[in-house]
């Protein structure tokens, strides 16, 4: 096959065995610093994407992306304010919804929880009813006053489906001759979710009409109108509908907005560290590249006394750093896919516990490959190297001859 005169003799370069021992060992060692540091970087970053992919199913699956409600949190004409909200191809549902705080009693226990009153043929939170392993949903039904609650949450009260709890919600209360009293009213438990995340520890459904009920509020009112994006973080680029003056929206960032900032702090950080790491192996390349030129600077007098200019000169020099780069980026990006791709498998093999969380069912590293990132690791890493040459190639092209052959 045809190869330029630059690339021919770069190639024969990278393969040839050199008279400098040590300057074969550094350019090896720096090719394996960009195949480990890719490897890396791959391998991390797409543990820590399933992670925040992980977060982002069990947590904001399982809670409305955002939420519209009025000063006195109670909305009458509910279905023809749906009706008037504008479109948007970004939200895939918008239901009615009754939101309050109250407390949950059992025989030998009390936990603060959150109220949701839903309709149950029209309940969207798919996360929370695939997370239903006893009982279904459509057992809320009206009049009938059960609840579907958290697995946390029916550990902390110590009871299970058919056993009775108390609902207690100060959102209702009345005055009596004793003071204040808050509404209250027994409840069956009709079925236990468990999603994996803290909402396992406070979420209660009810039917939209009992929880009406239970905090006094009129039949065919609600709380809240929920709303369901195909993606929780598209809430940030949301263009939001025309608001009355007394109506308000809250989002998941209000609650659950510094959780996802940490952990989105985090990965850039631990990207940052590890680009540090494939940053060094680069400057490696370049100090094996200037010992290849200071080894081959008779060749490159010889050479340059054949009449090969100094920008081809540059070019073979570029190409033989750059290899060392570029094979260490495709290997430690073939590596880190295959390592990331079998992690758990590998952990097990080796008996290590890296997931210990008895609050949650999540007992494998989640892993999610993101081919933009990964895409732009890879070129990233070759570019540093290719950066990395230029330098050394800038020098081969400045040799003279009659210096380096001097004493040949």
């Amino acid at each position: 096959m045809f190869y330029p005169l630059s690339v021919f003799i770069g190639l024969r370069y990278t393969k040839s065995k050199r008279n400098n021992k040590f300057v074969s060992f550094v350019s090896l060692f720096s090719t394996g610093g960009i195949i480990l540091g890719v490897l890396a970087l791959v391998t991390v970053l797409s543990v820590m994407n399933g992670f925040e992919s992980e977060l982002k199913h069990r947590i904001l699956g399982a809670v409305p992306h955002a939420k519209l409600t009025n000063q006195a949190h109670t909305l009458s004409d509910w279905q023809q304010r749906i009706d008037s909200l504008p479109r948007d191809p970004s939200i895939v549902a918008i239901e009615p919804l009754i939101d309050a705080e109250a407390i949950v009693q059992s025989p030998t226990a009390l936990q603060g929880v959150t109220i949701e009153g839903v309709f149950p043929e029209k309940y969207s939170g798919d996360v929370v009813k695939k997370g239903i392993y006893l009982g279904d949903i459509n057992r809320l039904k009206e009049g009938e006053y059960k609840v579907i609650i958290g697995s946390l949450l029916a550990t902390t009260l110590n009871v299970g489906v058919g056993d009775k709890v108390r609902v207690i919600s100060t959102r209702g209360a009345r005055y009596s001759i004793l003071g204040q009293v808050p509404s209250e009213r027994n409840f069956t438990v009709a079925g236990i979710f468990s999603v994996g995340s803290d909402v396992d520890g406070f979420l209660v459904l009810m039917n939209v009409k009992d929880a009406s009920r239970l905090i006094r509020i009129g039949q065919d009112q609600v709380t809240d109108l929920r709303f369901y994006f195909n993606d929780p973080f598209a809430i940030e680029t949301w263009q939001q509908p025309p608001l009355a003056d007394d109506e308000l929206i809250t989002d998941w960032r209000s609650t659950h907005g510094e959780l996802f900032a940490a952990v989105k702090m985090e990965k850039n950080m631990i990207w940052l560290l590890l680009c540090l790491i494939v940053a060094v192996a680069a400057f490696n390349i370049l100090s094996s590249s200037v010992m290849v030129v200071t080894d081959k600077s008779a060749e490159v007098a010889i050479l340059k006394t054949l009449g090969i200019r100094s920008s081809t000169i540059n070019c073979i020099f570029i190409i033989q750093g750059a290899f060392s780069g570029i094979v260490g980026a495709l290997i430690g990006t073939g590596l880190g896919l295959l390592l990331s791709s079998y992690i758990n498998e590998i952990i097990a093999f080796l008996n290590l516990h890296i997931v210990e969380n008895a609050a949650s069912d999540i007992r494998l590293l989640p892993v999610l490959h993101e081919p933009v990132q990964i895409v732009s690791i890879m070129l990233g890493a070759m570019f540093l190297s290719l950066l990395a040459t230029l330098y050394p190639a800038y020098r081969a092209g400045k040799v003279s001859p009659v210096e380096a052959l001097r004493y040949e």
